[in-house]
């Protein structure tokens, strides 16, 4: 079964569609919401299912699947700046990073999420 990881701040409008459309996807995939890079770390390294994470990224029109070599490469000056993406870096694992915009139709972008994931996203066995 895929598991999806749901990173954001349900706090912070801007940053809390993922875990809102996460809590729609319960019903066909095991779905954790993510509280921070170390909770997201820990999971990443017991997980033997197949890892989707979902995420709100800022400046994006639409529904897409990012790569890992796609996000920002931030120097670490403390735990602060231990951020989802350099943690994805650091574990080196095949991971499928779906980049969601911060702002948009709910249902619509439900919808593009179950799209991607059924018909389009595929791992190695």
């Amino acid at each position: 079964m895929k598991k999806i990881l749901c990173l954001g701040n349900e706090f912070i409008e801007e940053d809390s569609l993922a875990k809102k459309v996460g809590e729609s996807l319960k019903n066909d995939f095991e779905v954790v919401n993510i509280k921070d890079s170390f909770q997201l770390m820990s999971l990443l390294n017991e997980c033997e299912e197949e890892i989707i994470i979902l995420d709100v990224v800022k400046n994006l029109s639409e529904v897409k699947v990012i790569g890992i070599n796609e996000l920002r490469n931030d120097s670490i000056l403390s735990a602060h700046d231990f951020d989802a993406g350099y943690v994805l870096k650091l574990i080196g694992k095949e991971i499928k990073l779906i980049g969601i915009p911060m702002q948009g139709d709910e249902e619509e972008i439900l919808e593009k999420i179950r799209t991607i994931i059924h018909n389009h996203l595929t791992f190695k066995k």
